[in-house]
C-alpha cells in the first residue's frame, strides 16, 4: 500500500473477519442502516468497467476491480446536501466511492476517486494563501503537465488574479471547508475526523468521458498533507451493491 494516504492506509490493513468481529460483542446498533443505495461496511460494491474502458489509457483514475469490499464509511455536510464516502478495497489501493444526497435522500452525485498523489508541504502558503493559494485557483497542473479546470464555483467569493488583453483571467476562490467523520467499524466503535480544504477540478479526457481532480489540504490525526485525488462520474444504476 505504498503511495497512500494516511487514513487510507489504516482502512487498508482492515480485514473483512475484523469488521464482522463487533458483531459477535453484543453491539445491537449498525451505524450504516438506510444509507444510499443499500451500501453497508462489508458489503460488495460492483463498479461498471465500461466508463474506464471508454476512457482509455489518457484516464488517469484506473479500474478497481470487478468488486470491492467496502471497508469504512465518512460523511459530512456541504450546505443543504450530505456527502456519503464509502471506502473501497480496489485490486492495489483503497478507493473511494462518493454519494451525494439532498434532503429528501435523492442522489445528487456518484463519484469514484483514486488516490493519486501526496504532497507534506514546506511552505502552506503556496497551497492555502487566500491571496493565490494553489487550492482554488481556476486552473490545476499535475507534474506530467496534464490541466484540469476548476468545477467548483462562487461568483461572490472569487478573486481576479490576473486578465490579460484577450479577457482571460487567472481566478481563484477559497477552497470548500469540511470535516468528515469515519466509522472505522460497522458499530461505530472506532471513528477518526478529518479536516479537508479542498478544491474540485474537471477535464475533459475524450468525447465520451471527463476525468476529476480532488486536491486538498487535509489534517488527519496522523499529521497534514495535500492530498490529490482522480475520479470519473458513474451511473448509479450501473453499480451493482451486494
Amino acid at each position: 500500500m505504498a503511495d497512500t494516504f494516511n487514513l487510507l492506509k489504516k482502512i487498508a490493513l482492515k480485514k473483512v473477519d475484523q469488521l464482522k468481529e463487533s458483531a459477535s460483542k453484543g453491539w445491537a446498533d449498525r451505524i450504516d442502516k438506510n444509507l444510499p443505495m443499500g451500501v453497508r461496511i462489508g458489503g460488495i460494491v460492483e463498479i461498471p468497467q465500461v466508463d474506464f474502458v471508454l476512457g482509455g489509457d489518457a484516464l488517469k483514475v484506473k479500474y478497481p476491480g470487478t468488486s470491492s469490499v467496502v471497508l469504512s464509511y465518512g460523511t459530512f455536510p456541504v450546505g443543504g446536501s450530505v456527502v456519503h464516502r464509502f471506502y473501497l478495497d480496489g485490486e492495489d489501493k483503497v478507493y473511494v466511492w462518493q454519494l451525494v444526497t439532498d434532503t429528501k435522500q435523492v442522489l445528487e452525485e456518484c463519484k469514484l476517486f483514486m488516490p493519486y498523489d501526496e504532497v507534506y508541504p514546506e511552505d502552506w502558503d503556496f497551497w492555502l494563501s487566500p491571496t493565490d493559494g494553489y487550492i482554488g485557483l481556476s486552473a490545476f497542473q499535475l507534474k506530467d503537465g496534464t490541466q484540469y479546470v476548476r468545477v467548483w464555483d462562487d461568483e461572490a467569493a472569487e478573486t481576479v488574479l490576473q486578465e490579460d488583453e484577450s479577457g482571460n483571467r487567472l481566478t481563484r476562490i477559497p477552497p470548500v471547508q469540511f470535516m468528515e467523520k469515519v466509522f472505522l467499524d460497522p458499530y461505530g466503535q472506532t471513528t477518526e475526523m478529518v479536516k479537508y480544504d479542498s478544491m474540485l477540478y474537471g477535464r475533459q479526457v475524450n468525447e465520451n468521458v471527463a476525468e476529476y481532480l480532488l486536491v486538498s489540504a487535509v489534517n488527519e490525526k496522523d499529521g497534514a498533507s495535500v492530498q490529490i485525488m482522480v475520479g470519473i462520474e458513474l451511473q448509479p444504476t450501473s453499480v451493482n451493491v451486494i
